[in-house]
């Protein structure tokens, strides 16, 4: 078997010209002892010093990307606009009118994210700007102006799967988003049993309403749960909680993100001595044209944008950054738009053609690719102006966002990006040896019935993390 394996790393290094057998044999064996059967891998390691692969296994081989896909988005968002792009969202008023306006600038970084986890921060420094300008009162609404994305809050694909519409990874997507387009619970069990779980949420706001069916049991609890009515925001609390369970945290999606955004808003400003004498409307202008008075209500910049949704693989800001591509680029802040803007960057600038994208995050399982055009992508981005930011917004083994608690022993020599959806496992990024050798890979599978694709991706990053180069 041995002399088997040896003469296919000699074909292998013949005919693909991987330059390093002994990595390539290192990893080979790390893929037979993953065991993985029943599925479908594809594996490239490429070393950037010698701009040769070192190992690759089915490379061209497209297969599904779950979380993956938000590479494509954000390289491309990052390519186009550049990492100091800004997101502005303004507040205006027209005096005499009485109307507050807010017109959102699709950011998805208005919440506690940035704020010491502190979700109205922002709007409460805009009450305070606005009674430094002496305004104390508005007669009319809070209205509010989402229109730089379209109305299709949530993906048809993840519709037709029958995804939870009220998990925080299925969060609406809007031009103005507030809070990830989530409420936080907090729950934990009654003082004795019999008694009402304790709920805590945060905003505090009546934008939700909340239901409490769930009890504290002295032992065997039923499923504990929170479960959303498609179309409101009343939210069923449902199950059990064991006498003593210490609190915790839960993200429950709300329904329509623009008036849950205006609702906070409004509440805020009240709380903070700002009355508005109206309700939340809606309008679809998109800029503050003939308001006499105006500020920024919040400003970030696209790296911090794409830092959260690559480090912690967060979907409503991928989709986000692929409406705003579709916006800039196209006229059109919607799904197709910014599919078609990301689809010509991987062809004209990238190289690569075999990408398939239905979504900017990964969520739907038609985003497919190949190791190999990861490969490319990636090595594209490390050579681009901005390819500091891009490799700064991966996560970092044993340090940080999904990989906090994976391949710990790399010294934080590993920056990549996960995915994970039923059936499918990735992990492609970058991996610097102890002597500064850089490798950039892809490992991808699919649909595999024995073995645990994430013990092999782990397997072949510490390979790569360790290795000294003879």
């Amino acid at each position: 078997m041995g002399a088997l394996r040896g003469l296919f790393i000699a074909l292998l290094v013949s005919f693909t010209g991987i330059q390093d057998s002994g990595l390539a044999v290192r990893a080979e064996a790390a893929v037979d002892r993953s065991r993985i059967a029943g599925g479908r891998l594809g594996i490239l390691i490429y070393s950037t010093k010698r701009e040769a692969p070192l190992y690759e296994k089915d490379a061209k081989k497209v297969l599904r990307l779950a979380s993956n896909t938000k590479l494509f988005t954000t390289a491309c968002a990052l390519a186009k606009l550049g990492a100091d792009y800004r997101f502005r969202t303004t507040l205006a008023w027209e005096e005499g009118s009485g109307d507050l306006h807010v017109f959102g600038a699709g950011d998805p970084l208005i919440s506690g994210r940035l704020y010491n986890d502190d979700p109205t921060r922002l709007f409460r420094d805009a009450a305070a700007r606005l009674k430094e300008m002496g305004r104390v009162s508005f007669a009319g609404d809070v209205v509010v102006h989402p229109g730089i994305f379209d109305r299709v809050h949530l993906h048809p694909a993840w519709v037709a799967a029958r995804y939870d519409q009220d998990a925080w990874w299925c969060a609406p997507v809007g031009g103005l988003s507030f809070n990830d387009n989530c409420v936080d619970i907090t729950y934990a069990a009654g003082d004795r049993p019999g008694d009402p779980v304790k709920l805590t949420i945060r905003p505090d706001t009546k934008y939700v309403t909340i239901v409490n069916r769930a009890k504290t049991v002295k032992s065997d609890p039923a499923p504990f749960g929170f479960v959303r009515k498609d179309g409101t925001n009343q939210i069923i609390v449902n199950g059990e909680l064991q006498a003593g369970t210490k609190p915790q945290l839960a993200w429950v999606a709300l329904h329509d993100p623009g008036r849950y955004f205006g609702t906070v808003l409004k509440e805020t400003l009240e709380r903070e001595g700002i009355a508005v004498a109206g309700s939340v409307t809606e309008s679809e202008a998109m800029r503050p044209e003939g308001k006499s008075s105006e500020f920024i209500l919040a400003e970030h910049t696209l790296g911090d944008a794409v830092a959260s949704c690559n480090t912690v693989s967060q979907n409503l800001h991928a989709e986000m950054i692929l409406k705003l591509l579709g916006f800039r680029f196209r006229g059109a802040g919607t799904t197709a738009a910014g599919l078609e803007v990301v689809q010509d960057f991987l062809r004209t600038e990238v190289g690569v053609s075999d990408v398939e994208l239905t979504d900017g995050s990964g969520l739907s399982r038609e985003n497919k690719a190949s190791a190999d055009s990861i490969v490319k992508l990636l090595a594209f981005m490390r050579n681009h102006r901005h390819g500091k930011a891009f490799a700064g917004s991966l996560a970092v083994a044993g340090a940080s966002g999904t990989l906090k608690d994976r391949m710990e022993s790399t010294g934080g020599r590993i920056h990549a990006k996960t995915g994970s959806i039923s059936g499918v496992s990735c992990l492609s990024g970058y991996a610097e040896t102890p002597q500064g050798e850089t490798f950039i890979f892809s490992i991808l599978a699919n649909d595999w019935r024995n073995g645990k694709p994430r013990d092999l991706q782990d397997a072949l990053g510490e390979l790569m993390a360790s290795w000294k180069a003879p």
